[in-house]
């Protein structure tokens, strides 16, 4: 995003400064330097916006203990002690088991939760592997960071479900 702002700002600067220099007499020197710099600019601007374009709109994020998957507006958490099991396979398909690039996790007491690591700008299997060894590991979880829930929400409201019936 940077990148791209700041070579857009150069690109407009460097075109106006052309600009300008065309209407210097023997300026035509400095215009078609200070255009090629614009056309640079301008390219790089371009490239970086299709770069943005390219990142993925979802977030997956990784902590102490839990889970956190957010597609758009809608937020799921899943905690380490909880999973039972992480696998890639469609869960309808039993016995005959087919593989899938959607990954379900299952927890006890409480619905799978199931996303395409690929929307992430992540490969199935390797996605796998890591739930598997965060799950396993608590040293490792031990690394990440702690979940803030009250500093995330004020800062971008997530709607997280429906309206749970009937009210206490």
């Amino acid at each position: 995003m940077t990148l791209g702002a700041s070579s857009l700002f150069c690109a407009l600067v460097f075109g106006l400064l052309a600009m300008v220099a065309t209407r210097l007499p023997e300026g035509w020197v400095a215009a078609i330097a200070l255009g090629a710099g614009a056309a640079g600019a301008g390219v790089l601007a371009v490239w970086a916006a299709f770069q943005v374009q390219a990142w993925p709109a979802n977030k997956l994020g990784f902590f102490r203990d839990r889970i956190v998957v957010v597609q758009g507006r809608h937020e799921m958490r899943a905690l380490w002690e909880l999973m039972e099991s992480v696998t890639l396979s469609d869960p309808d398909s039993w016995p005959k088991v087919r593989m899938t690039d959607r990954l379900t996790l299952r927890f006890r007491n409480e619905p799978p939760l199931s996303f395409k690591p690929a929307r992430f700008g992540l490969e199935p299997a390797a996605c796998r592997d890591l739930i598997l060894r965060l799950r396993d590991d608590t040293r490792l979880r031990s690394r990440l960071l702690e979940f803030d829930s009250a500093r995330d929400l004020t800062i971008s409201p997530i709607v997280a479900g429906e309206l749970i019936k009937p009210r206490l």
